[in-house]
Order: structure tokens, then sequence, then C-alpha cells
């Protein structure tokens, strides 16, 4: 059985990785704040910022294929803090590089819809030249490089990326400097009858993170390299989305109030679109993406689910 080693075991992404390759292979994983205590998987406590300990781990361990689901994600810490940023988001990833050439390992590098500037009128496909007009994605943007420097290796980007955590791991922080996912952070303010506001100026692809983790595994096993898109045929609002999402798991919408990036006074530039066109990985693999629909209705009955 091939070793898997998934940076990040702990978040969203990571964990989905862990719970759907278990059936294929021998799951290993770090995590720094998060221990999602799995007992089929190895997990180490880890700050991936400690370089002389990342390398010391995949010499270890030898993985077949590294995922990368850590980063510095939150676009309003990464512009208040462009060194943190390009720490976590471009030299790790130079590590990762760099410790898997004697391996003859695979790294998988998980990227973004913020590499790119946000003005284009349809949804960005994989050969869209990217122009970041933020620190988050400009680092992105870097740490996807230096991954595509080997030509083995593979770059997959998402839009807005949502899904449930168990209770004990949405509550601890996250070295993401974003301790929720956006589904899961309306969830909790709406269950909590709290008014939110939420902007209609920006659209995006969004995906449910087991489809998303369905999918990087889904590339690995076709051994594919390169860079792919990941995200259902869908172009919504973030305001939309939150209706939708109320509606079907039968939350208060009414506790929805439209805004805009500008009257939340962000500091920070974003573009309106954030589509991502995922017709590579569908004609290429023949993998079918969750409608917005069914995506939903899973994270309905995650959420609902009895012991989380």
């Amino acid at each position: 059985m091939k070793k898997l080693l998934i940076f990040g075991i702990g978040g969203l992404t990571g964990s989905k990785l862990a719970i759907i390759g278990k059936k294929k292979y021998e799951i290993f994983g770090t995590y720094n704040l998060r221990d999602p205590k799995f007992n089929f998987a190895n997990s180490i406590q880890l700050n991936v910022k400690n370089f002389e300990k990342v390398k010391d781990l995949i010499q270890k361990i030898k993985p077949d294929v590294i995922i990368n689901t850590c980063a510095l994600n939150n676009v309003d810490y990464c512009e208040k803090h462009p060194d943190e940023a390009e720490k976590i988001n471009v030299n790790f990833v130079e590590e990762l590089n760099k410790n898997i050439k004697s391996l003859n390992s695979k790294l998988i590098q998980l990227s973004t819809d913020s590499i790119f500037d946000g003005t284009k009128k349809a949804g960005y496909t994989e050969n869209d030249k990217p122009n970041p007009i933020n620190i988050y994605g400009k680092t992105k943007l870097l740490g996807e490089k230096i991954t595509l420097e080997n030509s083995e290796n593979l770059v997959v980007r998402a839009s807005v990326l949502y899904g449930w955590l168990p209770n004990f791991l949405s509550i601890l922080n996250s070295s993401s400097m974003k301790p929720n996912n956006f589904g899961q952070w309306l969830i909790k303010k709406l269950q909590s009858k709290e008014i939110t506001n939420i902007i209609t100026d920006e659209i995006s692809s969004p995906i449910i993170a087991d489809d998303f983790a369905n999918s990087i595994l889904h590339l690995i096993e076709k051994e594919e390299k390169g860079i792919f898109h990941s995200g259902p045929k869908e172009e919504i609002t973030r305001y939309n989305f939150s209706i939708k999402l109320a509606k079907i798991l039968n939350l208060d919408l009414n506790l929805i109030h439209p805004t805009s990036n500008f009257k939340l006074n962000r500091n920070v530039k974003t573009g309106f679109n954030k589509c991502l066109d995922s017709s590579k990985i569908t004609k290429k693999t023949n993998f079918k993406f969750l409608s917005l629909e069914n995506s939903l209705e899973l994270l309905k009955k995650q959420t609902f689910q009895k012991n989380q």
C-alpha cells in the first residue's frame, strides 16, 4: 500500500482526504493545533515553520505522495502579515519540493482562484494568465510556480471551499487564520439567530470539501500532473449561495442581509469573478462533480447527524 502524507490533516480538506484516501493509502498526516484523532492514520503534531523537522519527517516516512493543504488563506490577514504569508504559502512549499527530489515522491499543492484578478466575464480556465491583486494571491501563485518546477507534480485550484468539520475540531483555533470555512461559519451564525451580512458583489463556483478531496485523489489515481481546476459547473454570488444553504438546511434565511465588499470596508483588493472552469478534469478524466443542491444536502446530513 502506498504512503500518503497530508500536511494539515486536522483541517477541512486534510481530514476529508484522510477519510476518503484510507481505502487505498497508508495515511500519515501533520497537524499544528487540530488533532483529528483518527484511529486509522499516523498523525504527528508539527509546526510547518520548522523546516528542519519537516525535512526529518519526510525522510523518515518516505511518502509516495504528499498533499499540502497548509496555507495562510485569510485574505485580509495575509494583507497585514505579508512576511508570514510568504513563509507558509511560499517558503514551506519550496521546502517540500526540495525534500521530495531524492525520494521520487509526488507533491500536490492546493491553490486558489485568487491567483486571478477577477475581471474576466466567464469562469477562469487553466490556460488563463494569472494576475493576483492581493498578497494572498501573489504568495499562492509563487507556491504554484515552485511546485511545477517538477513536471510530475500537481496543482489543484478551488474557488470557495466549504464543508462540515466535527464539532470538536471546528471549535479549535486554526493555523490558517480562518477558524471556520464559509459554510460552517454561516450555519453557526444562523443557528445562533444572528443577522448576517453577506456580499452580493462576488461570484464563485463553491465546492464542498468532500468533492474537492475526491477530485484530488482521482487526479492522483489517474497519474495526472500540471494544473487542474476543481469545482461544479456553478456561478453564484455569496449571497445567493447563502440563501440556498439556509433553505436546504431549514435555517432562517431572513437573517441573511445583502451587502458589498465596499460597505464592509475591507482593506484588501478582491476580484468580482472567482469562478473556475473545471471542464478540463471532466473531459480528461471523466470526473463528475456533485451539483450544488446535492452538495448542500450532504452538508445538511453531516451537520445534523448524531454523535457529532
